[in-house]
């Protein structure tokens, strides 16, 4: 094997590669290009492997690449040359049966395509790209139910978790799809929080003798006989599932003591016993209804004489409801003191009203006739006006208008710039998670957001309220790879799991979390990732850390000056994620840093090289760092491993939990040095992270084109490689500030405009 992949985290690991940083300098990627570089040496490598089943002159072959004699002949062949660049790192071109690249020239290939499509790009003229239509994931979905509605009423527990896509976030359209079984959890779920916040009136039902089925003559008294072996029926609508009280009142007139059974749906739910009295007896139970219709019986048993059923009743006996419940009842039925209008016109209003707000735009007259016709059904049956407005409600909430994002679809690959509205929805879900509140529809109503001034002062309001939490700790997150910690990703080893507790891992994950909030509300410079002289600790991360004592469980500002902590690479959570359960990982690291620090993704390895082993034992005298050395004497190991390893030994020095250590998990003495094939040298987490900063601007370009995934909840495409630039070129000028970052991806084409897309997408990065 290469490296240790094969049961490597899920997502940490893709397959291509590219080697843009800690290259030799004596590679081609690194030395000035002369102008006739391309069609001296990148094209007769790729004719002498590639030529055989792609001669551009063979009339069969439909991927004519070769075609391009020019660097100006690429730009028409733009996806097809992404796609070389791909198979060639992926080891699936050439073919296994034909001549193969070494190595070093395979990924020296791979990378100059690369570099010629990014440094490229802008000369296709601007691109926006378009974006699918999409499901709000299980976040959103929580998070605009808990804005259309109120806090509380969310129901995400028995909606499953969405998976990654894309630039590796859950937000991605081509994940988001929708299948049977999800939709009907929608309606469960529509219906439950509506009964949770409409509050509908109590229910009080009295059924007397001549009500109940089958229908017969009562007495003056209104009672019924109840014959031996007969029973009699009462059928009632439950709007609100809960406890409610059924009562049975029976007069008695025989000289002994009787029995009757109290059925529920044709079960048995309660027995009484008459007393032989002749005066009227009152029998209760409570039973647990849900929302439907109910068959309420009584019966008499055989061999029994008569029994006088006088009446059956059914009591709620109070449904337990969030706080805000009530008001949202108010709110969305404008109560004045309790009192609101109930008839078609109020109805007409609010329905207007709450579908603008789900729909997150304005709605028309047409569009709502199905709403409109579910809340007359349910007057035709004369059910509570409250119902009535529910099951309209209902409607609305289970709407492709509210459970998808649907933009308008681009008619052109001219570009379109979206609505205001559209573009409060983007901005929205980038920052919120949630649907817009009533300032940007407020905004959007008066054709503003569009302006680059009024753009800008949204996203420091924005960036500024709390649920832009739900933003730094979703990136955060799922960039890092954090959000798994204590989840899947636990420790095991008997050392480690006296340690390890959820509570540590939940810090783990906040104090990843801090750090993104501190940066961008502060609006810091991006490069504090890499370092910092501050940390975010409480009193049990100091203490595992060995830092100084803190007091209290909140996390605060705290500033390190050791060279331990500080960054992305001092987070004990990073450590974890990078570590396998029983040891700590130099491959998964060095990965690691380079995939999501500096965007180098790392190949799979070859499927005939055995796998690392994953467990570590006192008795083994070989160091991992000698078993690594071992191993990249295999050519087809060493040269990605000459890259990774170093950096993963740079931060041996933290053990799986993240805590600094002068001894390995086998209790070998930690070496922390390394040389890098540029032939850099450096000992520990200190000096590493000089050298990571010295490539800042691959650690910048990296985290744009992070940031603009998630912000756009699609695929980059090759396209995109130009505003991915512009963002670099504008951080560089700006201190590589966040907030800078941010804004100028709202600002972005990608961002405020659509297209229909014409050029073959690149296969992402």
């Amino acid at each position: 094997m290469c490296f240790d992949f094969d049961n490597a985290r899920s997502g940490l690991f893709v397959a291509v590669f590219s080697l843009t940083v800690l290259l030799p300098t004596t590679c081609w990627a690194l030395e000035p290009e002369a102008p006739d570089h391309f069609e001296k040496t990148i094209r007769p490598a790729l004719v002498k492997y590639c030529a055989a089943c792609h001669d551009p002159e063979d009339p069969s072959n439909h991927i004519k690449f070769l075609q391009a004699d020019t660097t100006a002949g690429i730009q028409h062949l733009r996806g097809i040359w992404g796609s070389t660049a791909a198979q060639l790192r992926n080891r699936t071109m050439p073919p296994s049966d034909e001549d193969q690249p070494s190595e070093q020239e395979r990924l020296q290939l791979a990378q100059w395509i690369d570099d010629h499509l990014r440094a490229t790009a802008c000369e296709l003229g601007p691109y926006a790209g378009n974006v699918t239509t999409r499901r709000l994931n299980r976040q959103e979905y929580e998070n605009t139910i808990r804005d259309l509605v109120g806090p509380e009423l969310g129901y995400h527990e028995t909606l499953p978790t969405d998976g990654g896509g894309g630039e590796g976030f859950n937000n991605n359209g081509e994940t988001l799809f929708l299948p049977p079984m999800l939709m009907e959890r929608y309606v469960e779920a529509a219906q439950d929080i509506l009964d949770a916040a409409i509050v509908t009136p109590a229910l009080r039902k009295t059924f007397s003798g001549d009500q109940l089925i089958p229908q017969g003559k009562a007495q003056a008294n209104g009672a019924r006989l109840l014959k031996p072996g007969q029973e009699l029926t009462a059928g009632t609508v439950i709007y609100v599932s809960g406890d409610y009280e059924l009562t049975v009142d029976v007069r008695n007139a025989q000289k002994k003591e009787l029995r009757l059974v109290l059925k529920l749906d044709g079960l048995p739910a309660d027995r009484f016993k008459l007393s032989s009295k002749y005066e009227e007896q009152s029998f209760s139970t409570t039973v647990r209804l849900n929302r439907g219709f109910h068959a309420i019986a009584v019966e008499n048993p055989q061999a029994q004489p008569n029994v006088e059923l006088l009446r059956l009743k059914v009591k709620e006996l109070g449904i337990k409801r969030p706080k805000e419940a009530q008001k949202f009842h108010d709110r969305i039925f404008q109560a004045n003191d309790g009192k609101y209008a109930q008839d078609r016109d109020a109805a007409t209003k609010l329905i207007h009203q709450f579908a603008s707000r789900a729909f997150r735009r304005p709605v028309n007259d047409d569009e709502l006739k199905p709403f409109f016709a579910l809340y007359d059904r349910a007057v035709s049956r004369n059910d509570p006006y409250e119902e009535c407005v529910k099951l309209a409600l209902k409607g609305i909430l289970i709407s492709p208008h509210f459970l998808f994002r649907i933009e308008a679809t681009p008619k052109s690959s001219e570009l379109q710039r979206i609505s205001d509205y559209e573009l409060a929805t983007r901005l929205s879900y980038f920052l919120w998670s949630s649907m817009p509140d009533q300032h940007l529809f407020d905004l959007a109503k008066e054709g503003k957001l569009h302006q680059t001034p009024v753009l800008k002062a949204e996203v420091q309001r924005m960036l500024h309220d709390p649920k832009a939490d739900a933003f730094f700790e979703t990136f955060t997150g799922q960039w890092l790879g954090t959000k798994e910690v204590g989840g899947s990703i636990s420790p095991i080893n008997g050392q480690y799991r006296d340690i390890y507790s959820s509570e540590l891992a939940a810090n783990f994950r906040a104090e990843a979390v801090q750090l993104t909030t501190y940066i961008a509300r502060e609006n810091r410079s991006i490069i504090d990732f890499l370092d910092a002289d501050y940390s975010f600790l409480n009193d049990r991360l100091a203490k595992h850390y060995g830092l100084p004592q803190l007091k209290g469980r909140q996390l605060r500002k705290v500033e390190v000056d050791n060279g331990q902590r500080g960054g992305l690479l001092g987070l004990g959570g990073v450590h974890m994620v990078t570590s396998y359960p029983q040891r700590s990982s130099p491959v998964l690291r060095g990965a690691w840093v380079l995939e999501t620090l500096l965007g180098t993704p790392v190949p799979s390895p070859p499927a005939d090289i055995p796998a690392l082993p994953k467990k570590v034992s006192s008795k083994d005298s070989t160091t991992f760092r000698q078993k690594l050395e071992k191993h990249r004497d295999n050519p087809s190991c060493a040269a990605c491993h000459d890259l990774i390893d170093p950096i993963g030994f740079g931060l041996d020095n933290y053990d799986l939990l993240g805590r600094w250590r002068d001894k390995t998990e086998n209790g070998k003495p930690v070496d922390a040095t390394g040389i890098l094939p540029s032939g850099e040298k450096f000992a520990g987490p200190v000096e590493l992270k000089k050298i990571l900063l010295s490539r800042k601007q691959e650690f910048t370009r990296h985290f744009s084109r992070k940031v603009l995934g998630y912000a756009l909840g699609r695929s980059l495409e090759d396209p995109d490689s130009c505003t991915i630039e512009s963002l670099v070129t504008s951080l560089e000028k700006n201190g590589y500030r966040c907030q800078t970052l941010i804004e100028e991806i709202v600002l972005s084409i990608p961002f405020g405009y659509r297209q229909l897309a014409t050029t073959p997408a690149h296969p992402s990065h």
